[in-house]
């Protein structure tokens, strides 16, 4: 569940690690295949907050590394036990139980915004970056269309969800938001999509009744990664600008 609780998280698309690893990252894992690979010949993926473990399979798949997948949720790891390709922990952003410099490349998409506090889960993704590692990291964006209307419409949709429940939600708001992405997603991926309502059903739950999202921007990322001797090598924004994704890299030892 990308460590925001103990529930596996529900929608850990193979698409959506497809674009993950390779449409946003295309220079994160050709660098990573230029000169990690070349350096090393088993480096380390971390993944925090693996899910399924569908980005950290992905990445294994497509460079050879050894990968890590890390998740809060024990369901989330069982699920992710038949297909996984490399060790799975259970384990807290917050306190990893990953020895310090140990990583040659650590994920983290999406995570540590559902975490108490962002700073010290990011603190903790520097920490096991070995010296010459990367780090690429995604929170939600500050300046996103998503921030109000997580707080407003999210806020009217939690509420009501302590009233009427789980069921209440289907049949009332629900549908309104499963029509909104038949309509909107087309839209924005310039091609036809088929939407499962299963799919639909978990997505309008990790975007409107997650109950904790901090929202953050990359100036805030820039004085993170400072304070921990981290460089920021690139950033954009992804997900239709709901996400901003910086791909940092920890000097060299000299």
């Amino acid at each position: 569940m990308a460590l925001r609780g103990r529930k596996p998280y529900p929608l850990d698309l193979e698409s959506r690690g497809y674009a993950y690893v390779e449409r946003p990252n295309r220079a994160l894992l050709g660098l990573f295949r230029r000169h990690v690979l070349a350096e090393r010949p088993m480096p380390v993926v971390l993944d925090v907050g693996c899910g399924a473990s569908r980005v950290a399979r992905l990445v294994r798949r497509t460079s050879g590394a050894l990968t890590l997948g890390v998740d809060l949720s024990m369901r989330s790891l069982r699920a992710s036990r038949a297909g996984a390709q490399g060790p799975l922990v259970q384990g807290d952003n917050l306190r990893l139980p990953i020895r310090t410099g140990c990583a040659d490349l650590v994920i983290s998409n999406g995570v540590i915004h559902h975490t108490p506090d962002a700073r010290s889960a990011f603190r903790e993704l520097a920490r096991v970056l070995r010296p010459g590692g990367t780090l690429v990291v995604s929170v939600y964006d500050r300046r996103s269309w998503y921030r109000p209307v997580y707080r407003f419409v999210g806020g009217f949709v939690r509420g009501l969800r302590r009233a009427i429940g789980d069921r209440g939600l289907r049949i009332t708001v629900f549908p309104l938001f499963h029509l909104a992405l038949l309509l909107f997603l087309p839209l924005a991926t310039r091609r036809r999509l088929f939407l499962p309502v299963e799919t639909s059903w978990n997505l309008f739950h990790d975007q409107l009744t997650t109950p904790r999202a901090s929202f953050h921007d990359f100036e805030e990322i820039g004085a993170w990664a400072r304070e921990a001797g981290l460089e920021q090598l690139e950033q954009r924004r992804e997900a239709a600008h709901q996400l901003a994704t910086a791909r940092l890299r920890r000097p060299a030892a000299a």
